[in-house]
């Protein structure tokens, strides 16, 4: 209802009317104000049908305001969300036209370098669930760093296994000499 109706007040805020935005009222010497400070001489005798209580005033004041905040609201959160494409598609671009290598690079690959620790103890720990979270850790790297522009094929992802595969060799190796399994693994 208060779509294209606009909000205006006597100078002293006694009187209120709900004016219809697209409407020409008639000069005259009554002075009026909307809420956003913007004054009009009107006649005062062409008001009176638009007159509303202060009551319903407030009650309109309060609706118009909600709904003004819910389309700053709406526009703040689609001008993030293009801000945010933008970003994305700048991290996305390579830093030069003669490589794949984005921006996003640096970040993945400081993310390697602080679990591959974590991804070697799990892996040559000998419990398949520790293995499994190495293949899982070592696949998320691997899916990081191609976004980012460097591709390491299977190489990454088989790393966990390989390990794991080196420490069953030895454990074969040893059982196959008697040797006693050492301390230190």
């Amino acid at each position: 209802m208060t779509e294209h109706l606009t909000l205006w007040h006597s100078i002293d805020r006694t009187r209120w009317f709900l004016l219809p935005s697209d409407m020409a009222f008639p000069e005259g010497a009554f002075k009026l104000q909307n809420l956003i400070g913007k004054e009009a001489l009107i006649d005062a005798n062409s008001l009176t049908p638009f007159e509303v209580t202060e009551h319903q005033a407030r009650r309109i004041a309060k609706d118009q305001l909600g709904e003004t905040l819910d389309e700053l609201k709406q526009g703040t959160d689609e001008k993030l969300a293009e801000l945010r494409r933008q970003l994305d598609e700048k991290d996305r671009t390579p830093v030069r036209e003669d490589t794949t290598v984005t921006p996003n690079a640096e970040p993945a690959l400081l993310d390697l370098l602080k679990k591959l620790p974590g991804v070697i103890g799990n892996s040559l720990s000998g419990e398949e669930n520790r293995v499994h979270a190495a293949r899982t850790a070592m696949s998320d790297l691997q899916r990081r760093l191609k976004d980012a522009g460097i591709d390491l094929d299977d190489r990454l992802t088989s790393f966990p296994d390989r390990l794991a595969d080196l420490r069953k060799d030895a454990e074969a190796q040893r059982a196959a000499t008697n040797e006693p399994p050492s301390d230190k693994q």
